[in-house]
């Protein structure tokens, strides 16, 4: 497994700040979303250039996360106005905090017969 403490400086993906949702705030733009459950798990991981139509359509259920949503509790998000560096915050976190709902966590353990959990 990779040690992403010596890839990245993981120090500093830490100091990243994410604000909670807030979905009247229709001014956001581009960046990055983490969704938690209600033990405080960070169980999906996502980016968008709108990131006040993408969050909107997770609430509405209008998405292909429709089947877990029920089990958040909270959204944060953090602005990243540049699609590069949307991708690979996105990709940072998901390796970093392996939400159960992503896909390439997913498909990860079905690869390398990683159990669940």
């Amino acid at each position: 497994m990779v040690d992403f403490n010596k890839l990245i400086k993981i120090s500093k993906i830490r100091k990243i700040k994410f604000s909670p949702i807030d979905l009247d705030y229709s001014d956001i733009g581009g960046g990055i979303y983490r969704m938690y459950d209600a033990s405080g798990e960070i169980v999906y991981v996502g980016k968008s250039q709108d990131l006040h139509r993408r969050l909107h359509q997770h609430v509405g259920k209008d998405t292909n996360t429709k089947y877990f949503m029920d089990e958040v509790t909270k959204i944060e998000w953090t602005t990243e106005p540049d699609p590069v560096y949307q991708n690979l915050l996105e990709a940072i976190f998901i390796a970093y905090h392996r939400p159960k709902y992503n896909d390439e966590v997913k498909d990860a353990k079905k690869k390398f017969g990683e159990e669940d959990g």
